[in-house]
């Protein structure tokens, strides 16, 4: 897997597409991708009938002899659907360590197209930017190159407004995959509310909170420059007087978050900047989301 040096080296990496070819390719030799199992014509293997799949695909002639619903399988036509949305408000400009949060997330979601583009899953892109939600690729297998288009060229900037919101574009009833990027740092419900809105039984949701690592347990002393990122306002203050209470706050804030996502269907993985990309995309790939 990928060592702490090779994270900084990828992370400064100008080239996107690059970036998150070496990273898949560590992921797919690691794992022995392999073609899901669908409902093409070329018969594979049976399974157990389950609410929603398609009645023609039942084997009647086994069901009776044998009175089980059992469904035909083969290796093809079982592409998935994968939206990825990224938070595109200012306090993406985070940095730490020399590694931009914004950077951070441009190769993990462009990491996640490439593994999903290799399955030939259906890949679509959203941003989260002033309030808005902007649809940047349709549905479509041979979205990846406009994904890394669009990812390279995104900029976050402005604050996402505090009041409850939820967006037609983001909701459906076709089983997906949502991987969502963010920081998840909300003055209310903003973000949870979005997150809400998109449960759905056919759906897996992904959240990947990025946090530096002083963002999740500051550990600063000396007279300091605090901007906020999304507003702009800045203060200076001796950091050693703030660090007490904000550990106390933040600590009170993530799991306040854990417990307010925890929907049927959505995981949530919180990230520091400092944890190489591959690394936290091998946690994820154990749970079969993505294989």
């Amino acid at each position: 897997m990928e060592h702490k040096e090779e994270h900084l080296e990828i992370i400064k990496l100008q080239n996107l597409r690059l970036a998150a070819k070496i990273i898949s390719e560590k992921l797919i030799q690691g794992n022995h991708f392999g073609k899901r199992v669908g409902s093409g014509a070329e018969f594979e293997q049976y399974r157990h009938y389950e609410p929603g799949d398609d009645l023609k695909r039942l084997d009647w002639k086994l069901f009776a002899r044998s009175e089980k619903y059992l469904i035909k399988e083969s290796p093809v036509d079982s592409y998935l659907n994968v939206k990825l949305i990224l938070d595109l408000s200012g306090s993406m400009n985070y940095e730490e360590d020399g590694i931009k949060r914004l950077k951070y997330a441009k190769i993990l979601l462009a990491s996640i197209a490439y593994l999903a583009y290799m399955q030939e899953d259906r890949l679509s892109l959203y941003f989260l930017k002033n309030g808005k939600v902007e649809q940047m690729t349709s549905v479509n297998a041979k979205s990846f190159h406009a994904i890394l288009y669009h990812l390279e060229s995104a900029e976050a900037k402005g604050n996402w407004p505090i009041e409850v919101n939820t967006f037609p574009e983001l909701k459906s009833k076709e089983k997906e995959l949502v991987i969502m990027v963010s920081d998840f740092l909300q003055e209310e419900n903003e973000w949870t509310s979005i997150v809400k809105s998109m449960v759905h039984p056919r759906k897996n949701i992904l959240l990947f909170q990025i946090l530096g690592a002083n963002e999740i347990e500051m550990n600063l002393e000396g007279n300091r420059r605090f901007v906020d990122l999304e507003s702009g306002n800045s203060i200076h203050a001796n950091a050693s007087d703030l660090v007490k209470e904000y550990n106390l706050k933040m600590t009170d804030y993530l799991k306040g978050l854990d417990l307010a996502l925890q929907f049927p269907g959505v995981n949530l993985h919180r990230v520091s900047l400092e944890e190489p990309i591959a690394e936290v995309l091998e946690k994820v790939l154990k749970q079969k989301f993505l294989s």
